[in-house]
């Protein structure tokens, strides 16, 4: 009983850590997001109980290693992912576009490691992708275009580490891709949130993989495409316009899902949209989470 009394430190530490994260937060001597750092450094928790569990019910001395060791990781991880002092939106705008002049398909492949991501539709003829970026931390951009049998080549990500969690002080690209072009479309996050426009976009193809963070996505009015969306860790919420005629297979991992009442239910975690027929004619998606809450909407398209 007496070495159960005097080992259990982990839990009130982080009782203790999570306290004064709000307290400064609340002061205004940090800035932080913490549902982002919560959904990144989750699992220190879990090896602190661990090594708690392990080395801390055998000796006082085991215990206080125990604490040491997580608050390594704690203070490690929250840095690693952008907690600090709380200051203003740093880095340099980038400003994008890509016109490489009629092509009669594109492929489009956004890449981010961390940071928001707005991403839209433009309407002038000849240009592939616009927009801007600016970069946070220790991250650089990357770009390549070309055009390849008449289908414009364009990818534009970033390499390094970024901020995660200073609000306003993080990544942010907002971008907009030609809604006249038939696209395959590919966007890969990962901490961070995510908002995709795609209603006034031609998708021929459409695969989108997310990390940890929050994700909106509004599919096309119309179409036919194939289309991919892997969720992480977080919330994704998937929009499908009233006009769009699409089949969605939802898979989820540890979450829920919530589905409008207009789809109707056409086998095991299949639903179709309300233009949808039980052919199966139009668009199909298939919808995966890992750890997180799956919405679909049906809304009135633009």
């Amino acid at each position: 009983m007496r070495d159960e009394q005097r080992s259990r430190f982990v839990g009130p530490f982080i009782l203790v850590a999570i306290g004064l994260l709000f307290l400064f937060n609340n002061l205004g001597l940090i800035n932080v997001n913490f549902w982002r750092l919560a959904s990144t450094l989750w699992p220190i928790v879990l090896i602190g109980i661990g090594l708690d569990k392990l080395i801390g019910g055998r000796s006082t001395t085991g215990s206080l290693l125990a604490v040491l060791v997580t608050a390594l990781l704690l203070v490690g991880g929250a840095l690693f992912v952008g907690i600090g002092p709380a200051t203003g939106p740093s880095g340099e705008v980038t400003e994008i576009r890509y016109a490489p002049g009629p092509v009669e398909g594109a492929d489009v492949r956004i890449s981010t490691s961390t940071g928001r991501l707005v991403l839209g539709s433009l309407a002038e003829a000849g240009v592939v992708m616009e927009g801007s970026v600016r970069l946070a931390g220790n991250e650089t951009l990357t770009e390549d275009q070309r055009v390849e049998k008449g289908r414009a080549i364009y990818r534009l990500g970033s390499e390094g580490v970024g901020v995660v969690g200073v609000s306003g002080n993080e990544s942010l690209w907002e971008l907009a891709i030609n809604g006249e072009i038939p696209t395959n479309l590919e966007v890969n996050t990962g901490a961070g949130e995510a908002e995709l426009n795609l209603q006034r976009v031609r998708l021929t193809r459409l695969k989108v993989d997310l990390g940890v963070g929050s994700a909106s996505i509004t599919l096309p009015r119309t179409g036919q495409f194939n289309g991919e969306i892997s969720g992480g860790i977080g919330k994704l919420v998937v929009r499908v316009p009233d006009s769009l005629a699409v089949r969605l297979q939802v898979d989820t991992g540890i979450g829920q899902v919530q589905v409008d009442d207009d789809f109707t239910t056409a086998g095991k975690d299949v639903y179709l949209s309300p233009a949808a027929d039980a052919k199966g004619e139009g668009a199909t998606v298939k919808i995966s989470s890992g750890i997180g809450q799956v919405v679909i909407e049906s809304i009135a398209g633009e």
